[in-house]
């Protein structure tokens, strides 16, 4: 028997907001003992870990250029290479919609990896000053902080461990340095790093309201480490949540949260990003716009449903819609589901339209914060210092 395909008459669109991501870049500068020299793998994966990070993230952060000012700043970080906490980095442009993370690595005591923001040293007019603070998110500055606009910030990573830098085989020997990468991204992203974050931690718990939602309450943290998760031991859960699908691990796995204080060694997929890192990503003041991705149907039987599948994220609204030309105003809803942090579903009949267009959209769309114009008085100063958590463990409960 032979059967007529829908298919060829269809076409598939994904709508993304118009805000440019942000851009990660990765420094060695103060490598001083050469791991990612000795480990050029090691590169390789963290360069990875900001590339997932990079197209999540849609927000606008203002350019620090000094010479263009007339007025001077420096950066301080713990240093990745010798530990040295507000280690100054000295001045230089920071370009637009990027962030600058230092990496290194060095004995860290057990530790498998440390990551923070890094914080500043200023001299000029107000105007200078709530840039190089802020970047433009000026709730970052406001009390309780309410947003975060680094300039960036710093990594390091344990030079006697025993590292797998496989991006493909979570179970090979040694500590996965993928998800430590993408770990201690988080931190310098700000997870229980920042202001923003600290405003909405109360006792042992995390309300912000974004990771509220995906827990169903108040998130537990760690109490030896109430920059993380609670951590799953003891027969305790920990925070378990959804995995956005990336680097072989299926969207919609439950894992342990990514920022767990405890990287497991051995799991069938690698520990990635999940669900609620994500809200937490939004709650500390991050636009996020995921990426849509809308599986195509299969060929069918004419007359036959088209099935359509994406992967979700919560906090978000996602819109099926399908049009006979693309004109404006032809679009019609099929189907809105609620994010949730699973591959979403919906069947949908045969259109009887000699050619169909469909596309999927989220709610609400993510919107960068504008850039503030404050007032401008004399020359000042201020300094801030770097922030991050103690450091982040590996091995299996």
């Amino acid at each position: 028997m032979k059967f007529r395909h829908h298919l060829p008459a269809v076409a598939l669109l994904a709508l993304t907001g118009s805000a440019s991501a942000i851009k990660i870049e990765i420094r060695y500068d103060y490598d001083t003992n050469g791991f990612f020299t000795a480990n050029p793998q090691a590169k390789t994966v963290l360069r990875a870990a900001a590339d997932f990070y990079e197209p999540l993230i849609k927000d606008s952060l203002g350019t620090i250029n000094p010479a263009a000012s007339g007025y001077t700043w420096s950066g301080k970080i713990e240093h990745p290479g010798t530990g040295t906490a507000s280690f100054v980095v000295p001045g230089f442009v920071v370009p637009a919609d990027t962030i600058v993370i230092f990496a290194g690595g060095r004995a860290l005591g057990g530790a498998a990896g440390k990551g923070g923001y890094g914080g500043v040293s200023i001299s000029g007019d107000s105007d200078w000053i709530t840039l190089v603070r802020c970047r433009g998110q000026t709730g970052a500055i406001a009390s309780p902080a309410t947003d975060f606009g680094p300039w960036g910030g710093y990594v390091s990573f344990d030079t006697g461990m025993s590292w797998n830098f496989s991006m493909t085989n979570p179970t090979a020997s040694g500590v996965p340095f993928l998800s430590v990468a993408l770990h201690e991204l988080g931190h310098a992203l700000g997870i229980g790093t920042c202001p923003s974050w600290t405003a909405k931690v109360s006792g042992s718990n995390f309300t912000g309201a974004r990771a509220v939602q995906v827990y169903g309450g108040n998130v537990p943290l760690d109490t030896l480490s109430p920059g993380h998760w609670k951590d799953d031991k003891n027969g305790d859960p920990g925070v378990p949540s959804k995995a956005y699908g990336s680097f072989g691990s299926p969207h919609g796995l439950v894992q342990v949260g990514l920022m767990d204080p405890v990287v497991p060694s051995g799991s069938t997929n690698n520990l990635v990003v999940t669900d609620i890192d994500l809200a937490a990503l939004r709650d500390v003041g991050w636009q996020l716009d995921p990426p849509l991705n809308l599986t195509s149907p299969k060929p069918r039987p004419t007359g036959s449903p088209l099935v359509f599948s994406w992967p979700s994220t919560t906090g978000f609204t996602y819109r099926l819609q399908r049009s006979p030309s693309l004109a404006a105003g032809s679009w019609t809803d099929l189907s809105t589901q609620a994010g949730n942090g699973s591959t979403q579903q919906f069947s949908s009949a045969a259109s009887g339209l000699p050619k169909a267009f469909y596309r999927l959209t989220t709610e609400p769309a993510a919107a960068p914060a504008p850039l503030a114009a404050p007032v401008t008085f004399g020359p000042l100063s201020t300094e801030t210092p770097p922030g991050g958590v103690e450091g982040c463990m590996c091995g299996a409960h």
